[in-house]
């Protein structure tokens, strides 16, 4: 059985900073550009993490500029990201030697596999599913239709 030196790290961010995020994380293509397409909303979302995670404005600038670089995944899926930034911008605050760079290339790593699992799931699945079922109800004369259709 192995032990560690290290002590135990209570994390800074708690469920009201994750709740947090996950509602502006809803926001993520509001603000899509050309450009850098959701970047923005990514930094948005990002932006209680960062508040509470940093003391110190010059850091908090640093944080919210490492999440303006180009960002473009599923938005459904998202939250996976979101979840790992902010366990890493955590560490980050903790260690003086980490990587900042490595915060966006695992952003970048993890964009292109959810994007693909993502789409496929909710544009190629669930999409289909429900034209398939609203096509049903539309035949019948329900009027459920436009409801199921608009998913």
């Amino acid at each position: 059985m192995m032990t560690s030196n290290t002590a135990e790290q209570k994390n800074v961010i708690g469920k009201k900073e994750l709740r947090s995020i996950f509602l502006r994380s809803l926001s993520l293509e509001y603000s899509w550009n050309y450009e850098r397409q959701q970047n923005m909303g990514y930094c948005f979302a990002m932006l209680p993490a960062i508040k509470k995670i940093y003391q110190k404005k010059e850091d908090q600038i640093a944080a919210a500029k490492r999440h303006m670089e180009f960002f473009n995944t599923t938005p459904y899926i998202s939250t996976a990201v979101f979840g790992i930034s902010t366990a890493m911008e955590e560490s980050n605050a903790r260690n003086e030697d980490f990587d900042t760079s490595s915060i966006n290339n695992v952003k970048v790593a993890l964009m292109g596999p959810l994007a693909g699992i993502g789409d496929s799931m909710f544009w190629g699945t669930l999409r289909v599913i429900a034209t398939g079922i609203g096509t049903s109800l539309a035949m019948q004369g329900s009027i459920l239709v436009y409801c199921i259709v608009d998913i």
